[in-house]
């Protein structure tokens, strides 16, 4: 179970715990964030592993005696870290605290009646925060995350002897890569195995924490542990001690290289060792500088003075400096130290060195059109290194020096691109409401609304969805001016047609040709509904009406989040791309032929705020931040350009990347690439893709109906024990999907009634398509 290449980045049990948490606290579009994640352990399973996590994860409380310190407290406290009243304990602002708790099963605060009084004041936090539980609402038990193929699907052995071996090595095998336990069937031997037989990971145990590795050793694993070191390290724990341990696991050597590469494999779980090696004695100075953490300390010093000498030279010779930089550091990125988080400036030259070699290249096109074409060719990489550099560090002096670099090397491409595009857009003959084209409704395709999807994040969300085998084809549109929601949505929507312009810009929206009425999103929608466009809620999926029509639906909260967190936003990024995905995924799976995904503008994001630009308020009737309604035949000294909906309506633009408030970071409405060029993106299953739900089980005795929805025939079905292990299969017989969708499976033997099961679709090669966890022999 142990052994391999170095490879620091090798998920272990812990990695994958902390995913699990993470993809729980992910809330659709429209709602709130959970207050707080619930971790009901009705057997008090996970108990010997909560430390390592704390130590992982300061938002991790516990429901025991009260001890600050130790992120423990009753019922009021937890309460009381939710409510942020205890500022000393409670987690920072927009971490979302996770709360353990042992021997409370999610069943007794779902029994709100019959809940202890002691445990009441929880109940709530069911319904505002989130509950990390299986995907059939079951607790997560050891057992189920181990074996799970919704957690790491690993077969593991049903039998008691085995069970109670994996609890007993639960705290061994947290620390234990994944990869090292796959491919095989995992027996009681394997998990004492990392009890009784694993001398490295005991060595590296006792040199993070000597007094904690001897506090939970006997006697006898004392003395087998110290004749291990002295015959095979050479080196006697009690005569030597750390220091002599630490010097020979620094220099390397025989079993010692050994014991290196097992510390990169997981170096976050031997968190003391980092420390030890910081005073360990180096043989010879000048050997393999990735072991020695004085050697990566003072580069990344050096890298810092660096970077802040870069920040103040000019445009061109910072974006030289920043891409040898890059050159020079890079190799660090795979030592231990930077998965230790301890090379900070070495892992943001990564993006950096993107944003500088992309903001050397300017746009030289001849037209708004090829230049647009340019941008969405590849010019948006450049946007896309930014708002990476800029969410590789979260706060602090770090993130604040990273960010003053992005400014001076993102800034000067920004705007010179930007004055160049609104040059070419103001030539002669040039109508920029003809480049906006608006949006048709098309039978069997769900149009997806995603409000503000820049081209970069487009671009990116079609690199995911073709790495899941979705066929995507990508192009351009040109937005509306001025790039508002007001103005652009209803030219984003089917509803176009039923809009018309108006007497006054001032609120930049069209109104509703039938009413007169602002077309604002309400009206928009009762339009596409008389049109028979499908209108669906952002938790509908399905076609209702047969998809004749075409559908309507909205996902996605970049803009949003941009207007209220600023430059927080590119750490918002990943998140809004993996719902964006998870809903197009969802849309095909309910039976849209296609997913259209549109938006009404992009945005421009930069730290420190885009530069101020004047603009005296009694020439204009609204302003905003990049782009304002000019009064009646006020002369102002901008760009102007006309308004869509109105082109006899002057819309005031401020230059390159000019903002008409001060301090401001995101925004749009103005003439840039950025919000201008905006993506669109028609996904659809690839060719080989089959489409297959399973709607219906129902047990009687041994027997189980199933009934599929599927787009295809030669399916077959399997009763497993584990969804994608074959070897787990408990049916008698394996059995082909009639033609009407539906066909029952029987149980081999009785023994296994009770049992937690799945039944499971499979295509003619065998390929998991659909399982729904069951009970075998009870309803669902």
């Amino acid at each position: 179970m142990t052994g391999g290449p170095t490879n620091v980045n090798s998920p272990t049990l812990l990695d994958e715990i902390q995913a699990s948490f993470k993809a729980s606290l992910r809330s659709p579009d429209g709602v709130a964030a959970p207050s707080a994640l619930l971790w009901t352990d009705g057997d008090g399973q996970w108990a010997s592993l909560v430390p390592a996590l704390q130590e992982r994860l300061p938002q991790l409380y516990i429901l025991g005696p009260y001890a600050s310190q130790e992120r423990s407290g009753p019922v009021i406290f937890l309460r009381c870290v939710v409510a942020r009243t205890l500022p000393d304990v409670s987690p920072s602002d927009g971490v979302v605290p996770i709360l353990y708790l042992p021997r409370i099963a999610r069943q007794e605060l779902r029994a709100a009646a019959d809940c202890p009084p002691a445990l009441q004041p929880l109940i709530e936090l069911q319904y505002s925060g989130a509950v990390w539980h299986q995907r059939n609402g079951r607790d997560w038990t050891v057992e189920a995350f181990l074996t799970s193929d919704d957690a790491l699907g690993l077969d593991i052995a049903r039998d008691n002897r085995t069970r109670e071996a994996m609890l007993r090595a639960l705290p061994l095998l947290a620390t234990e890569p994944i990869a090292n336990l796959g491919g095989r069937r995992l027996e009681a031997e394997d998990f004492d195995r990392l009890a009784i037989g694993d001398p490295v990971r005991d060595l590296l145990n006792w040199l993070s924490d000597p007094e904690a590795f001897t506090a939970h050793s006997d006697a006898s694993r004392l003395a087998t542990f110290r004749d291990v070191c002295i015959h095979e390290f050479h080196f006697d724990p009690e005569k030597d001690g750390v220091q002599v341990a630490a010097d020979a696991l620094l220099n390397g050597g025989e079993k010692w290289d050994e014991a290196w590469q097992r510390f990169c494999e997981a170096p976050r779980a031997y968190p003391g060792i980092a420390k030890a090696l910081r005073d360990a004695r180096p043989r010879d100075l000048l050997g393999d500088q990735s072991r020695f953490p004085g050697a990566n300390e003072r580069q990344e010093d050096a890298l810092r003075r660096e970077l802040e000498a870069a920040v103040d030279i000019p445009h061109v010779q910072a974006c030289e400096r920043v891409i040898e930089l890059e050159k020079k550091h890079k190799e660090r990125r795979s030592w231990v130290w930077s998965a230790l988080g301890e090379s900070p400036y070495a892992v943001a030259l990564e993006p950096l060195s993107r944003l500088a070699a992309a903001a050397q290249m300017l746009p030289a096109a001849a037209s708004a059109g090829e230049m647009a074409a340019d941008y969405a060719g590849g010019g948006w990489a450049c946007d896309y290194a930014a708002m990476g550099a800029v969410g590789t560090l979260k706060s602090g002096a770090q993130a604040a020096l990273i960010e003053k670099l992005v400014r001076a090397l993102y800034w000067p491409w920004l705007d010179r691109s930007a004055r160049r595009f609104q040059e070419l857009l103001s030539a002669q003959g040039i109508d920029p409401a003809k480049l906006a084209t608006p949006v048709k409704a098309e039978r069997d395709t769900c149009i997806l609304f995603a409000d503000g999807l820049r081209f970069d994040v487009g671009a990116v969300l079609q690199q995911r969805l073709e790495a899941q085998r979705y066929r995507v084809r990508m192009s351009h549109r040109i937005a509306p001016i001025p790039t508002v929601t007001a103005t652009a949505k209803p030219v984003a929507s089917p509803a176009y047609s039923a809009c018309v312009g108006k007497n006054d810009a001032a609120d930049f929206a069209p109104v509703m040709t039938a009413s007169s009425q602002v077309a604002n999103a309400t009206r928009l929608k009762e339009a596409m509904t008389r049109a028979g466009i499908e209108v669906l809620e952002s938790d509908q999926t399905s076609m209702l009406t047969g998809g004749e029509g075409g559908g309507w639906t909205e996902a996605g909260k970049l803009d949003s989040l941009g207007h209220a967190i600023g430059i927080g936003l590119a750490n918002q990024i990943e998140t809004q791309i993996d719902l964006l995905q998870d809903r197009i995924v969802a849309l095909l799976n309910s039976g849209w032929s296609r997913v259209r995904v549109v938006t009404d503008h992009g945005w421009l994001l930069l730290p420190g705020g885009l530069p101020k630009v004047e603009l005296s308020p009694h020439l204009v009737a609204t302003k905003w931040a990049r782009c304002a309604a000019v009064k009646g035949e006020s002369m102002v000294q901008l760009p102007t350009f006309p308004w869509y909906w109105n082109p006899l309506l002057r819309v005031a633009s401020p230059p390159g990347i000019g903002s008409f408030f001060a301090g401001t970071e995101y925004a749009h409405g103005g003439i840039s690439l950025q919000e201008c060029v905006i993506p669109e993106l028609i996904v659809e299953r690839g060719e080989e893709a089959i489409r297959a739900t399973i709607s219906e089980l129902t047990w009687r005795g041994m027997r189980c109906r199933v009934a599929v929805e599927t787009n295809t025939t030669g399916l077959m079905i399997d009763l497993r024990l584990t969804a994608k292990q074959a070897g787990s299969s408990i049916a008698a017989s394996v059995k082909e999907l009639a033609a009407s969708g539906d066909v029952s499976i029987t149980v081999a033997d009785d023994k296994h009634e009770g049992a937690s099961a799945c039944i499971v679709v499979l295509d003619p090669s065998g390929r998991v398509l659909d399982y729904r966890p069951t009970m075998v022999g009870e309803g669902v």
